[in-house]
């Protein structure tokens, strides 16, 4: 029997250095989009998918995410006078809806290694996995709610996808299709990372759903220049028949 789909975790352990010497002040993920921080999109995802735990993967130097997720009551109360209150009515409603715990990725060894820290959090249940600076905007279903139904529908891993030219698929992944399941969605055979020779022009990236399976593939996998690669372990599940593709509908962009 499935078990119902209830957490998620945020992988930005990253160091951002793209966008140095910012990122020496503040954490990638909270800069903003208009007014409102990357990591706020998040989690108000979650929360209209129906998540109660969210777990933060972050590295010592983003202590003041922490922060970030602390009810400033003194402010609270200068913009209740001001009549301003409404600007931290999403995020407080974050604050007091979903739990969220952090662990640190202490040594920085790639996605499946930011997922493996997960493991005791996780206790044997599903979750949806977001890559912290990939940014997804849907006009109606959220893209976690998108991946989550996949997964009740199938009983199989998701990994969220999308169409790219082919031309820059090398810089991405491919996914190796094996049969529709439903509109969107399909049972793949593998993915292949920064592939010079495409197999199909979906890409995955940005959103996951995981169970346990994914951490014995983990630990199965090569490292790369010490890193473990998700993906990898991904595609050990996708060559036992354990994984599918959701080509999800939103707007999407990398931060």
């Amino acid at each position: 029997m499935k078990q119902k789909v209830e957490q998620c975790v945020i992988l930005m352990a990253g160091k951002g250095t793209r966008f140095l010497p910012a990122t020496r002040a503040v954490a990638k993920e909270l800069f903003p989009i208009g007014n409102k921080p990357v990591l706020l999109f998040h989690m108000i995802e979650a929360l209209k998918s129906g998540i109660k735990r969210v777990c933060l993967v972050i590295s010592k130097e983003k202590e003041s995410v922490k922060e970030f997720f602390k009810h400033d009551y003194a402010l609270e109360e200068q913009l209740k006078k001001s009549g301003k209150f409404e600007l931290l009515q999403e995020l407080n409603e974050v604050i007091d809806n979903l739990e969220i715990d952090f662990i640190y990725q202490g040594n920085i060894n790639g996605s499946g290694g930011a997922v493996y820290s997960v493991k005791e959090w996780a206790k044997g249940k599903p979750f949806v996995v977001v890559n912290g600076d990939d940014l997804c905007i849907s006009k109606n279903v959220p893209v976690m709610k998108q991946v989550i139904d996949a997964y009740e529908k199938t009983g199989k891993n998701i990994i969220g996808a999308r169409p790219f030219p082919l031309e820059v698929i090398p810089r991405y992944s491919s996914i190796i299709k094996k049969k529709n399941l439903f509109e969107r969605c399909d049972e793949i055979e593998g993915i292949i990372e920064k592939p010079k020779n495409p197999p199909s022009n979906l890409v995955g990236l940005a959103r996951y759903v995981l169970t346990s399976e994914i951490f014995d593939e983990i630990l199965n996998c090569t490292p790369k220049n010490t890193e473990y690669y998700l993906t990898d372990a991904i595609d050990n599940l996708a060559r036992k028949g354990r994984e599918a593709s959701y080509e999800f509908d939103a707007n999407y962009c990398e931060c």
